[in-house]
């Protein structure tokens, strides 16, 4: 080779390369941590997703990707899709992705789509990124506390938060023993990726039967529950700290329509919200001072040009965007199958094809299928372990 020729490859700063990874997608990042030591420690550094996933949430004009969770009405079995729609589109695009399918036996705690992570329970429970089609299973669980008589219950509930202080998803996994009046609670955590494959037993806090739901908003989980097990006892908000890991109650206005399956907790402009739609109205119960307990009523008319949403037996409130945006879902996996995102402060809906979920083989028919969830999903490079 002729040395007066030969042009040495100018240096390139690893500060700089390990900016210019965070801009990728999480398929090219799998394939580049093969490229050297160093580049695979960068990757799966936690300082490294963490700023991955601030990039990925703020990309303008990138396309915004659902999660949709189903049950099939005959077997029970819930399976997740991941779509993608690019802007300004009323289609998603053709070949969605099928994350994962959970047996009917197990139970039916689905997890919203959290910082990129989804958990669910198989009996013991599990966390999945979708984006790297990793699974890691946490060890099992069970009521410590023996039953105090034949007649006594075991109930479990679940919950899943990130904290955005530690930078940690965690797990809250809730047994309650029931016997006659009384109830006795047992909280335990698991933070994933922590490097401790172990559930951590925390305080038990004031005693409660939640509700079978859960939202994390701003690294609190929110759920309703009965602070008694009898069926005249009121229905408070329970509100969890991640970070600090402690309960604490909050009262629910009684103008508010908190007790129906109708009725879901969404997050609205990065607060808690109750929603219930009825025939052309959504009525909102929004909490703007969790201290006080201070919650603002909001009415909704939907416009006569979205009025499709308000035919409850085809279209059922299914989610949220990170934008805002309310989606309305066809309760049934149909060809073609919709969802509505619907705007609230410009009082618009736009209507999405949902393409390709039926060329899935189901047991069964797709007709079988009910949706359970649909929302917006962001891409993480973070590791499970």
């Amino acid at each position: 080779m002729d040395e007066e020729n030969y042009t040495r490859p100018e240096y390139i700063p690893h500060e700089l390369v390990s900016e210019i990874l965070t801009r990728l997608d999480v398929k090219s990042l799998t394939r580049f941590r093969s490229v050297s030591t160093r580049w695979n420690s960068t990757i799966v550094h936690p300082s490294f997703s963490k700023s991955h996933l601030s990039n990925s949430s703020a990309g303008a004009g990138a396309p915004v990707t659902l999660v949709l969770s189903f049950i099939n009405r005959f077997n029970s079995e819930r399976t997740v899709f991941s779509v993608k729609i690019l802007p300004n589109q009323t289609k998603s695009l053709p070949n969605p992705t099928h994350i994962l399918t959970i047996p009917g036996f197990a139970h039916p705690f689905v997890s919203q789509s959290l910082n990129g992570l989804i958990c669910f329970n198989l009996g013991a429970m599990c966390v999945c990124n979708p984006s790297t089609h990793k699974f890691h299973k946490l060890p099992w669980t069970k009521a410590e506390i023996s039953p105090l008589s034949p007649a006594s219950t075991h109930h479990r509930r679940n919950a899943f938060g990130f904290d955005p202080v530690s930078n940690a998803h965690k797990v809250l996994d809730t047994w309650i023993t029931c016997h006659e009046d009384e109830m006795i609670m047992e909280h335990k955590i698991f933070t994933v990726g922590a490097g401790c494959n172990k559930w951590r037993r925390i305080a038990d806090g004031p005693p409660y039967f939640p509700f079978n739901e859960s939202v994390c908003i701003n690294g609190q989980i929110y759920f309703r529950a009965l602070t008694s097990v009898t069926a005249s006892e009121e229905v408070v908000m329970v509100a969890f700290d991640v970070n600090r890991e402690e309960f604490r109650f909050i009262q629910i206005p009684d103008d508010a329509i908190s007790n129906s399956e109708e009725a879901v907790l969404i997050e609205l402009d990065q607060r808690l919200a109750i929603v219930h739609h009825q025939d052309n109205i959504l009525s909102m119960w929004v909490l703007m001072d969790e201290e006080d307990a201070k919650w603002l009523k909001k009415r909704v008319e939907i416009p006569g040009m979205c009025s499709e949403i308000n035919d409850r037996r085809r279209f059922k409130f299914a989610g949220t965007t990170f934008s805002g945006e309310l989606i309305f879902a066809e309760r049934s996996l149909t060809k073609p199958f919709y969802v509505f995102l619907y705007d609230l402060k410009k009082n618009e809906a736009k209507k999405i094809e949902i393409c390709g979920l039926t060329d899935f083989k189901f047991d069964y028919s797709s007709a079988l299928m009910n949706v359970i969830s649909v929302n917006e999903h962001v891409e993480t490079i973070k590791c499970l372990t």
